[in-house]
């Protein structure tokens, strides 16, 4: 029986069942609460290396509605708002928002609609049709992955394009938690993804951005906040650890003055596949 058999004799629940294996029993903790220090979305979202590779691959045009899932600070959503009609969009953070909020303020945006609401929670019945659906790194935490995708696979109408995590991403962060012991609680991977898609006949396109450029920091308290608020699951001594740690993995680089670990980049894997 060759692998391709494999793939087809395993059905969609098996594929959501290890996707939730992988995800927890239960959604995952909140990084960004009330409780998270103020930050400006100056400071969250600069545009980098990914934002210019994604935005030529989607498939837009300036009559076009799109909703944004898991939209954050609005890095993504902004973009995608110079080439559109219009944007919504959705975020269960209230501090994420916040922050959108102050960017449509600062760039006087006017065709940005925000909607406060968990990825899961989105239906046809309560935010409608739209063209195109785009989520940037929101689907990986997923836990109710199947009834999502089909709940987004009615709302669409043309595109659904989704970005997601490849297997070797947040290396500076495995690192951290192999150092202390601990195991790193990854996302579910994105092949269990694109299996269970294909489970349920949707067969997406996949490209790998193969990113050159590796994060950055200011200093070692911008690292560190950064880092902290991903890591709910540490105790106050294991926090405590993170500078110390930031200190020995990160160099200077002369050219930009800025802090970085060269083999700290992002692996990103873009899925996107057309309505029928």
């Amino acid at each position: 029986m060759s692998s391709n058999d494999c793939v087809k004799n395993i059905s969609t629940s098996d594929w959501e069942k290890a996707w939730a294996n992988e995800v927890g029993s239960k959604k995952r903790q909140k990084k960004w609460t009330k409780d998270t220090p103020k930050i400006f979305f100056e400071k969250m979202a600069v545009k980098d290396e990914y934002h210019e590779k994604l935005i030529p691959k989607l498939i837009l045009n300036e009559k076009d509605t799109v909703l944004d899932l898991g939209s954050g600070e609005g890095a993504v959503t902004s973009l995608i708002a110079e080439k559109v009609k219009s944007v919504t969009a959705l975020d269960s953070s209230p501090v994420m928002l916040d922050m959108l909020k102050q960017r449509i303020e600062h760039y006087n945006i006017d065709n940005i609609d925000i909607v406060e609401m968990d990825i899961e929670d989105a239906t046809v019945d309560n935010v409608g049709e739209y063209d195109v659906i785009v989520a940037s790194r929101s689907f990986m935490g997923i836990h109710e992955i199947k009834d999502t995708i089909l709940n987004i696979n009615k709302i669409a109408k043309k595109y659904v394009f989704l970005v997601v995590f490849g297997r070797n991403n947040w290396n500076l962060e495995k690192k951290f938690y192999k150092s202390i012991g601990k195991d790193y609680p990854d996302f579910a991977p994105y092949d269990y993804l694109f299996n269970l898609l294909i489970s349920l006949g949707i067969y997406p396109n996949v490209e790998n951005f193969d990113l050159i450029g590796n994060r950055k920091y200011d200093d070692i308290e911008d690292a560190f906040i950064r880092m902290k608020w991903k890591m709910g699951n540490l105790t106050e001594d294991e926090i405590d650890k993170i500078k110390p740690f930031l200190k020995e993995n990160l160099t200077l680089n002369k050219e930009d003055g800025m802090l970085e670990n060269p083999a700290d980049k992002a692996d990103i894997v873009l899925m996107w596949w057309k309505i029928k």
